[in-house]
C-alpha cells in the first residue's frame, strides 16, 4: 500500500495597528507559518507581517502584507519576501501592488520622501556590519491607489529626506563617518557624486561642509536643462 503523507500547515495571522506598531496583547509583532511534513525530519518555517494602514492612510482601507518564502536565504541581492498592498473591497482584501523584494527583518516603516504631504513606504533591506540600514521605497498616490517603486533606493545607507531641499542625505558608519547627497528623479534615484566627511571635530567643519554641499547642488539643479 502506498504510504500517506500528511501535511499541517498552521498558520499564525498577525495584525499591526500603523498607529502603534504593536500588538494589544504584548507579543511580538513578527509570526510564522510553519509546513511541515509528518513523516520527514525537515522543516520550512515562513515569517509573515501584516499592517492595517488605517491611521496612516485614513478612509483608504490599505493593508500591507510581508510573506517571507526564503527565510534562510541571506543573500541580499536574491528576493526572500512577497510585499503585497492590498485595499479592503467588498468585505475583501484585494492586492494592489506586490513586490519581490529582500527583507532580513520586515521593518516597515511611513515618511513622506516627495513633499507631497503624503506618508511614502519603506520597507527594510538588510543592515551591514555596521548596522548602516537600507530600505526600498514605494511613493504613495493614494487618489489613484497607486504605488510606484524607486529603483536604485535600496542603494542609499540609512536615507533621510531633507523636505526644505527635496533632497535625500545619509548618515553613514564606516572606517570614515560620510555622507552622501541624493534626489528623486522620475521612479530612479540621481546621485550627486558629492561626499562629505565628519571627523567629529567640535568646530562645525562638518555642518560648514554639509552647507556647502546643498548650495552646490541646488546651484547645479538650477542651471540644469
Amino acid at each position: 500500500m502506498t504510504k500517506l503523507t500528511f501535511f499541517i500547515l498552521t498558520i499564525l495571522g498577525l495584525t499591526i495597528s500603523c498607529n502603534n506598531g504593536q500588538r494589544k496583547d504584548g507579543k511580538s509583532p513578527t509570526d510564522s507559518i510553519a509546513l511541515t511534513k509528518i513523516d520527514s525530519i525537515t522543516e520550512t518555517k515562513f515569517e509573515s507581517t501584516e499592517i492595517v494602514c488605517d491611521t496612516v492612510y485614513p478612509n483608504k482601507v490599505y493593508k500591507i502584507s510581508l510573506m517571507a518564502f526564503d527565510p534562510r536565504n541571506e543573500d541580499e541581492k536574491i528576493p526572500n519576501t512577497l510585499f503585497t498592498i492590498s485595499k479592503l473591497t467588498n468585505g475583501k482584501y484585494l492586492p494592489i501592488f506586490s513586490d519581490s523584494i529582500f527583507s532580513r527583518v520586515q521593518e516597515v516603516r511611513f515618511e513622506d520622501f516627495n513633499n507631497d504631504k503624503v506618508k511614502d513606504i519603506l520597507v527594510q533591506n538588510y543592515s551591514d556590519v555596521r548596522s548602516n540600514w537600507t530600505y526600498y521605497l514605494y511613493l504613495a498616490d493614494t487618489v489613484q491607489d497607486k504605488f510606484k517603486k524607486i529603483k536604485g533606493f535600496e542603494e542609499i545607507k540609512n536615507p533621510n529626506y531633507l523636505p526644505q531641499y527635496n533632497l535625500i542625505d545619509n548618515y553613514v558608519m564606516s572606517g570614515q563617518i560620510w555622507t552622501s547627497f541624493y534626489k528623486i528623479t522620475g521612479d530612479t534615484i540621481k546621485d550627486f557624486d558629492i561626499v562629505i566627511y565628519d571627523n567629529q571635530a567640535d568646530n562645525g567643519s562638518y555642518d560648514r561642509e554639509h552647507k556647502k554641499a546643498i548650495k552646490s547642488i541646488l546651484t547645479q539643479e538650477k542651471n540644469s536643462p
